[in-house]
């Protein structure tokens, strides 16, 4: 009856619902020039568009049902305005995504982008509408994008892992294989949210 009850407690999961732009403390928002904080934010923006498009939602809630999984209490999800910092000593190593099990918190990145492209090239990225775009500026969108919903889904996955008590390193190593197992073939059906989710912006 006790297990009964808990699993009643548990409930489907729609992590879009809970998508929303972090806040970035002030001390961080000084280090960024007027162009770069507006490209950043904009960045953000798409993301949780991207994040709440149905054709992105529907694949989502297809690997919480394919996985099973259930949460006890929400899951704040948070998109990062500004890129996370490297891995220290390791300069080709930046964080994506992460996943607190005790704050109950999925956070995403965006990608690093020089910043001197962003100053001169980006600021109208996701402003102009896709007809307009560069095949350059396509390109960095199709990588934005896969970036941002296969971490996405890469973090929701330990959510299920992280209440089985595995091995950090056993666990992410699951985790990687669903990953691109769930993603395959995202180059056929990602265009249109991403068309969809500039024409939001723009």
């Amino acid at each position: 009856m006790d297990n009964q009850m808990a699993q009643m407690a548990k409930t489907s999961w729609a992590p879009e619902i809970d998508v929303r732009v972090a806040n970035p403390p002030p001390a961080l928002l000084k280090k960024y020039t007027a162009k770069e904080k507006a490209f950043f934010y904009d960045y953000a923006n798409f993301v949780v568009r991207l994040v709440r498009n149905e054709n992105v939602t529907d694949r989502i809630h297809h690997v919480i049902s394919m996985e099973r999984i259930v949460i006890d209490k929400p899951v704040d999800i948070r998109v990062m305005v500004f890129p996370a910092r490297t891995f220290h000593g390791r300069q080709n190593r930046v964080l994506h995504g992460s996943y607190s099990q005790s704050a109950s918190q999925i956070s995403l990145y965006p990608l690093r982008i020089p910043r001197e492209w962003i100053r001169r090239d980006g600021t109208d990225l996701f402003r102009t509408g896709f007809e307009g775009l560069s095949q350059r500026k396509l390109k960095l969108l199709s990588q934005i994008s896969e970036s941002a919903v296969s971490t996405m889904i890469h973090e929701i996955l330990h959510v299920k892992f992280q209440q089985r008590s595995m091995s950090r390193y056993g666990e992410e190593a699951l985790v990687q294989k669903l990953e691109r197992e769930f993603m395959q073939g995202w180059e056929e059906w990602i265009l249109v949210p991403i068309q969809q989710a500039l024409s939001m912006i723009s």
